[in-house]
């Protein structure tokens, strides 16, 4: 795993609201659960809270599953709800439990092997009540290849600036998949720290995606272009 999520997890936490709109995202859901009166849900890859805390808030009946135990920690820590559990989404142990799954953050963009996708969603169609809804988001593989560039971030965070300079190699082993070399350059109080992190990521083109949920037994109702990524709303 990404030491984004592990050792650099509470850098993860202060970090990303200067790079997510989470109200932004959680209307998103929000409003694809209010009309198909979702009120069970499942939010794969919860991290640190950022959006269980806005579910909660709204009244729904959630649960959040991680595999970081670190992001678990700072979730329960600033969310005070034990509404977490840590998990893998390749092997999903509910059975027809659940209104509604997210898979958020591009989250399944971290499943580069084909029997790791259908896994996943094999386990997501069990954990689902009859006609229950899953929604996830993954990067577009046409989009990503096209603009394969490198970038630089800076961020100032409660008191840190934060810098991160990522370097992007195709690497193609198992689909349309990258490898991202990530340099956090972080000034505080105690001085400047870096670490450096890698982590491998997969694309699909729309037809992938379209057979790997065939292929699982959902239905697509709703597949939305996002530029670069791709939001799919499919149906048990």
């Amino acid at each position: 795993m990404t030491q984004l999520y592990s050792t650099l997890a509470e850098i993860y936490h202060v970090m990303y609201p200067n790079i997510f709109d989470y109200d932004l995202e959680f209307n998103f859901y929000d409003s694809i659960l209010e009309v198909n009166q979702c009120r069970k849900i499942l939010e794969i890859g919860c991290g640190s809270g950022m959006l269980a805390r806005r579910f909660l808030d709204k009244g729904y009946n959630y649960l959040g599953l991680d595999l970081s135990h670190e992001m678990l920690e700072i979730a329960r820590r600033e969310v005070k709800s034990d509404r977490f559990t840590q998990g893998d989404m390749r092997n999903l142990i509910f059975d027809n439990q659940f209104d509604a799954i997210l898979i958020t953050g591009r989250s399944i963009a971290y499943i580069t092997d084909n029997q790791g996708i259908i896994d996943t969603l094999n386990g997501v169609h069990k954990s689902l009540k009859d006609n229950g809804l899953f929604v996830f988001g993954g990067f577009e593989a046409n989009r990503i290849f096209e603009e394969f560039d490198d970038f630089e971030q800076i961020m100032d965070c409660n008191n840190r600036i934060i810098k991160r300079i990522s370097h992007l190699e195709k690497n193609l082993a198992t689909g349309w998949t990258w490898d991202w070399f990530a340099k956090y350059i972080i000034e505080d109080a105690d001085g400047i720290h870096e670490v450096d992190d890698q982590t491998t990521l997969r694309a699909f083109t729309r037809d992938e995606i379209s057979l790997f949920l065939k292929l699982t037994d959902f239905r697509i109702e709703d597949l939305i272009d996002e530029g670069k990524a791709l939001s799919i709303v499919a149906r048990k």
